[in-house]
């Protein structure tokens, strides 16, 4: 029934993100897993790539946090936040296996929490003579509608040092006394006192809790471990520290099928007992993840070669990514309703200039458009976002799956021969059936090949059906190649439909309207911002004569790092002008997550190749010595994989992937 739905234009049950691959977050201490996790990446990691690809032709991929956290999360005590993010991600996009945790004799480090609901941080000053050392190490944000106070960054890493531990006592006790109290429930008291890896833990379980053979779990019991050095103990509150790492193992077996649980005993000074193990490790690690993945792509495997259902899925998940950030244009959607309910069978283009707004716009109305009909039921939409997937940047291809799509909803027979597409894309649509209406959508046309952008009247029909109504958008006209050869798209349109093509303009925000988006947005997320950083935005929306919906998204994601107590504007904040330099700003952003290197070098490739297949971008940063010099700083890889590790590329493709492109070329 969902896939009926899927093919006649409803996304409700549709995410926002393809699944294309198996991700998993590997849990554990770090100090004490430095062997294992090396070994995965030398040997075990590699083989999984190959299974997945070459199998089920998907992509492997794994978060290891040691690598890729700058300094600058440390001293914003993002660290913790940062691993929950990733492991919420793996969890979203996995297709099998999302987390593998690994466990010894460490409960591991206990972060102070960078962040307390001003609801505790009252009870816990209520219930320590401390409250002056609490508000000087934090603060009030009133940027969020549910109030929070932030850990103050560390500007001095001895003084941080020195108070640290005079913080967290001070948080136990007071957390304890307001559980005692019930003021707080057990969870709200645990944030004060469990490790990141035990956070991660209780996290994957709640995520996984109806979800079997998502989680692979290995313990690690070494006989000597009273004559090892200090990297494989705990060294604050051992006797605590030890039963919460014995509560957090029982829960796990508790939760987990026992045939997902490994465990080893062993002597890790016994040369050969520690080689024996890993090698028994590695094993058991690849064979487990890989029994996983074979469950879960069972599930998969009918619709894995489906051509027609993955087309439309990919569309229809660019459909609802373009959705999320929308505010409502009523006078656009009153125009394009009067087309859709009107009795004309000529067609309708939106038009404006890039990053105007067009393509939200056009996946906005998949939904509104079966409600301007008498009966919902009986009509289809069908959207194409031309160039913004593999399969849709020549106009061919597109035209060929629409064609199966109307053959699909409506039960006719599938032409065997596509020879003449236009012709036969005529005839396919005086067969919908009298009592439906259709409506197709071809978004962005400037986004075709050049060929096909050039003879947009080989392709498109000159009319349609008195059932059947089409909506195309594009940018009036576009320059391509160095000899910036101009071709004009709207003039073509008009050629094409020369009486009666309803065009209808899409215009930048005017001032009044960019607040309120701002404003919309705002709400949406919870948030708002005080008087003076409002001051920081207004200039933007006076200055500037064409507000346009790509510029103010921009100019919005970077509010969202803004706390209330931040009252001190950044000078190159100040300076954005146009898109471009909001794009700019972005990418420092970026790059102060990633590290500056890495991330602008990483864009730079992409941008002056044109475009990069995943393997490609590794192989090439992997070459990089400046790029190898900048991450290794931090950490060492295995000698015998001396590259950068995948997933420092996965988090930046993570965090732009609404900013990039996938398109299939030479079958990659």
């Amino acid at each position: 029934m969902e896939d009926n739905s899927l093919y006649r234009g409803r996304f409700d049950h549709v995410g926002d993100r393809k699944f294309n691959s198996v991700r998993i977050f590997v849990s554990s201490t770090f100090t004490d897993t430095t062997n294992e996790r090396n070994g995965l990446i030398e040997s075990v990691y590699p083989r999984l790539r190959e299974y997945c690809a070459s199998k089920y032709d998907i992509q492997f991929q794994y978060s290891d946090m040691r690598w890729g956290i700058q300094s600058s999360a440390a001293n914003t005590h993002a660290t913790v936040d940062m691993c929950l993010q990733e492991l919420d991600i793996s969890y979203r996009l996995s297709m099998a296996t999302n987390c593998v945790i690994l466990l010894s004799h460490k409960y591991g480090s206990r972060f102070t929490p960078a962040c307390i609901s001003s609801r505790i941080f009252q009870h816990l000053l209520s219930n320590t003579k401390e409250k002056s050392f609490l508000n000087e190490m934090y603060q009030l944000d009133e940027n969020y509608l549910d109030q929070k106070y932030f850990l103050r960054p560390i500007d001095n890493n001895q003084q941080w040092n020195e108070s640290e531990k005079k913080l967290q006592t001070i948080l136990r006790e007071a957390s304890n006394q307001c559980y005692e109290q019930k003021l707080i429930n057990k969870d709200e008291r645990d944030e004060f006192h469990i490790s990141v890896t035990a956070q991660e833990i209780y996290r994957a379980l709640e995520h996984n809790k109806q979800k079997p053979q998502r989680t692979v779990c290995f313990f690690r019991e070494l006989i000597d471990i009273d004559e090892l050095e200090s990297m494989f103990h705990d060294n604050d509150d051992k006797a605590q520290s030890q039963q919460m790492l014995d509560d957090v193992k029982q829960l796990l077996r508790q939760s987990i099928d026992p045939s997902q649980i490994y465990t080893y005993r062993l002597r890790w000074n016994d040369g050969n007992d520690r080689k024996n193990y890993l090698s028994k490790f590695y094993d058991d690690f690849y064979h487990a993840v890989r029994s996983q993945i074979d469950y879960h792509m069972k599930i998969y495997e009918s619709k894995r070669d489906d051509l027609l259902f993955n087309q439309v899925l990919e569309h229809a998940i660019q459909c609802n990514l373009l959705t999320q950030r929308f505010f409502p244009r009523p006078d656009v959607f009153h125009q394009i309703k009067t087309y859709i309910t009107a009795s004309t069978k000529s067609a309708c283009v939106l038009f404006g200039h890039s990053g105007i707004g067009k393509s939200s716009i056009m996946a906005k109305i998949v939904n509104e458009i079966p409600n301007w009909y008498p009966k919902p039921n009986y009509v289809s939409v069908i959207v194409r976002f031309l160039g913004a997937t593999p399969s849709s940047s020549d106009i061919r291809r597109p035209l060929i799956s629409i064609i199966q799509q109307i053959c699909h909803i409506y039960h006719l027979s599938v032409p065997s021969s596509f020879e003449n597409v236009k012709e036969i894309f005529t005839s396919t649509l005086t067969r919908v059936p009298k009592e439906e209406n259709l409506v197709l959508l071809l978004d962005s046309l400037d986004q075709l090949q050049k060929v096909d952008v050039m003879h947009l009247s080989d392709w498109l029909p000159k009319s349609f059906p008195s059932n059947v109504k089409c909506i195309y958008s594009t940018i009036p006209d576009i320059e391509i190649g160095l000899e910036r050869t101009k071709i004009e798209i709207y003039l073509q349109l008009q050629a094409i439909y020369p009486d009666n093509l309803f065009d209808i303009e899409i215009k930048p925000f005017d001032e009044n309207t960019a607040e309120e988006v701002l404003r919309s947005w705002l709400q949406q997320d919870r948030r708002c911002l005080t008087p003076v950083q409002y001051e920081w935005i207004k200039p933007k929306l006076t200055r500037r004569h064409q507000i346009d919906p790509l510029f103010l998204s921009l100019i919005y994601d970077q509010t969202l790092t803004w706390h209330s107590y931040n009252q001190t504007p950044d000078a190159k904040f100040l300076s954005i002008e146009y898109a471009g330099d909001a794009i700019e700003y972005l990418y420092n952003q970026l790059g102060a997550k990633h590290g500056q290197i890495l991330f602008h070098r990483a864009i730079h490739y992409l941008q002056l190749s044109g475009g990069l297949s995943e393997v490609e971008i590794e192989d090439i940063l992997s070459l990089d010595d400046v790029i190898l010099q900048s991450v290794f700083a931090h950490y060492l890889p295995p000698l015998e994989s001396f590259r950068l590790p995948s997933n420092l590329w996965i988090r930046i493709r993570n965090d732009m992937h609404k900013y990039l492109v996938e398109k299939d070329i030479d079958g990659v």
